[in-house]
């Protein structure tokens, strides 16, 4: 028997998007195939200049569009939809960068394990390498032995028997998350703090400390056009990487300077020994202005 819509918890997806306008497109073709009838799609647009905001209004008028005026970063950018669409009482809210293609069960699946367990606050899903189709980027995360920040489990790996289980993990990333509304009501939104990188770490341990449970949904799929690092990855995702560790490190660390001090020499020396002088300066930077922020 299928369910009436007035069963079906109401989800609002939020996609979080700047350029990358086929990637968006896409993305949002993937969401209206969904088999799941009780859902709402929102696009916030931080200040794309490749006409990406006129292409989804031409081509998809039948969701919901929000342009802001720059570019707000990452945190604060998906904070505007998450209130958007708390304020039009979602029970769940499914966050998902705009280079993610997902499957057409991907919100039933998860929706029907958070039913079954309030404990659960977050769920992710299983996360593939878009041109890989079995290749994961991420079954879930965890903490690092001694740095800050998140260490996805699986990454590089092929699919198989070790990531069909369900289990609760420590850490997300944010860049595919069903989140039950009430999480954010009780602890709140992304921190602002954080332009971009260490957000969904700082969310995954609030979420944690608050009573709730994250949890990995192997049946649950995204494909995730994330290329590999290489020489030619643009400095300014470094310049962000270092500049948000500096925030973490000094909230979250038992001895947070070590701590970050430990981060910022791991990630100088391993980009020196590759002679990536240009990430070296980048982080340095990024650093320089984190501890200026603080």
């Amino acid at each position: 028997m299928v369910a009436s819509l007035m069963d079906l918890p109401f989800v609002y997806a939020v996609i979080l998007g700047w350029n990358r306008q086929q990637d968006t497109l896409e993305c949002i073709h993937s969401l209206l195939e969904m088999n799941y009838s009780n859902l709402k799609v929102l696009v916030v647009d931080n200040a794309s200049t490749d006409g990406t905001p006129e292409r989804i209004a031409a081509s998809f008028p039948e969701i919901e569009l929000m342009i802001n005026e720059e570019n707000l970063g990452f945190a604060a950018g998906n904070n505007l939809g998450i209130e958007y669409a708390l304020q039009r009482g979602a029970d769940y809210v499914l966050l998902l960068n705009n280079d993610t293609v997902v499957a057409k069960d991907l919100v039933h699946t998860l929706v029907t394990v958070a039913q079954s367990d309030y404990g659960i606050g977050v769920l992710t899903p299983k996360i593939y390498f878009y041109d890989s189709k079995t290749k994961l980027w991420s079954a879930g995360a965890r903490k690092p032995m001694l740095l800050p920040g998140l260490k996805m489990i699986g990454f590089g790996k092929e699919d198989g028997p070790l990531y069909d289980k369900l289990l609760e993990v420590e850490y997300t990333t944010a860049c595919a998350i069903l989140i039950r509304s009430e999480v954010f009501r009780e602890l709140g939104v992304f921190d602002p703090t954080y332009f971009m990188y260490f957000e969904d770490c700082d969310l995954s341990l609030r979420v944690r400390r608050g009573g709730y449970k994250i949890v990995y949904v192997p049946n649950a799929k995204v494909w995730h056009k994330d290329p590999p690092e290489t020489k030619s990855t643009p400095p300014t995702k470094w310049y962000y990487l270092a500049r948000s560790a500096v925030p973490f490190c000094l909230r979250y660390g038992r001895f947070p300077h070590l701590w970050l001090i430990l981060y910022a020499g791991w990630l100088m020396i391993r980009e020196c020994l590759k002679g990536n002088f240009e990430v070296v300066r980048a982080c340095f930077g990024g650093l320089k202005d984190g501890l200026w922020d603080m």
